[in-house]
């Protein structure tokens, strides 16, 4: 009889045991894969970041600059918020963001796209563009041509986006509308004084069949331009600098060597140098004035995909 009983005690113990042991082993964290194609390069001073949308809540998957075909992989997280995660969001952060900065994300919203099991695919729909759209077969041309010219300057130091002399249209076709918060801006990068590269603002815009807007605001649309009129499409004259914005670069501005970027900025960024996104470069060489060139789109034919698994 005693040794049954010291059985049945010796039973209890393994079992017991044996059920502490399952609850040791219960996972706690988890990490989530992202992988995606074609993310354009955002140079040194900004970076990738993932998100997963919790309720209100915001928990980041890790800063990336993106090397095609590698996976990125967040670190270890609480498995009840990654499996309750409702979508994932990628957006593009500063890479010199410190202390609380690094806590929540810019608003520059990338890609987004919505969690079915275990899987999220984010897309540039609605978030870097309007609807569903793209910069795949988008094209660009622009004259070097300035017709606000009076004694002083010639079409060297003038650059229009549009399609003919004299222009019907802007000089881009299949151009995207792009998602809230962002809008396009035009770019020539000339040497300075000292010889260092240094880019001037053509203007933003939204639609490149209407004038652009200045870097400096509304009130100073075309305040470079000469005293003669300029057509109202994306461009600029850069015969005179009235109100001395840089102070080291001589007016009226030779442009047939400089480097002409499209960027496509966040509404509140307010540096003076085009975002990490830059879908239009082409750079110039002895370029003739009056005369059409191609502004080369770098994301041609490029799909922009992605697929996050948790």
């Amino acid at each position: 009889m005693r040794k049954i009983v010291m059985s049945l005690a010796a039973l209890s113990i393994v079992t017991f045991t044996s059920c502490s042991d399952d609850n040791d082993n219960v996972a706690t964290t988890k990490t989530v894969t992202q992988a995606f194609q074609n993310l354009p390069d955002l140079g040194a001073n900004y970076v990738y970041e993932g998100w997963l949308i919790v309720g209100a809540e915001k928990i980041s998957t890790g800063r990336f600059s993106h090397t095609e075909g590698a996976n990125h992989t967040s670190g270890s997280i609480d498995i009840t918020k990654v499996n309750t995660a409702t979508e994932y969001v990628l957006t593009i952060e500063s890479a010199n963001e410190t202390g609380a900065d690094l806590s929540s994300p810019s608003g520059w919203i990338f890609s987004k796209g919505a969690f079915t099991n275990t899987t999220a695919t984010p897309s540039t729909n609605d978030a870097l563009y309007s609807g569903s759209s793209n910069l795949e077969t988008a094209t660009g041309q622009a004259f070097l041509k300035a017709p606000s010219v009076g004694t002083v300057g010639s079409d060297a130091n003038g650059i229009w986006f549009i399609d003919a002399l004299p222009p019907t249209t802007g000089g881009f076709t299949n151009l995207p509308t792009l998602g809230n918060g962002w809008i396009y801006e035009g770019w020539v990068v000339v040497n300075d004084n000292s010889g260092n590269p240094t880019p001037v603002s053509t203007g933003r815009f939204s639609d490149p069949n209407m004038a652009d807007v200045s870097f400096f605001g509304a009130a100073n649309n075309n305040e470079f331009k000469g005293p003669n009129g300029v057509p109202p499409f994306p461009g600029e004259d850069y015969i005179v600098d009235p109100n001395n914005r840089y102070p080291n670069v001589t007016f009226p501005i030779d442009l047939t060597n400089a480097t002409v970027v499209i960027s496509i900025e966040p509404t509140t960024n307010d540096a003076q140098a085009p975002f990490g996104l830059k879908p239009f470069v082409q750079a110039l060489s002895n370029q003739a004035v009056s005369t059409a060139f191609t502004v080369a789109n770098t994301y041609a034919g490029k799909a922009i995909s992605g697929t996050v698994t948790r």
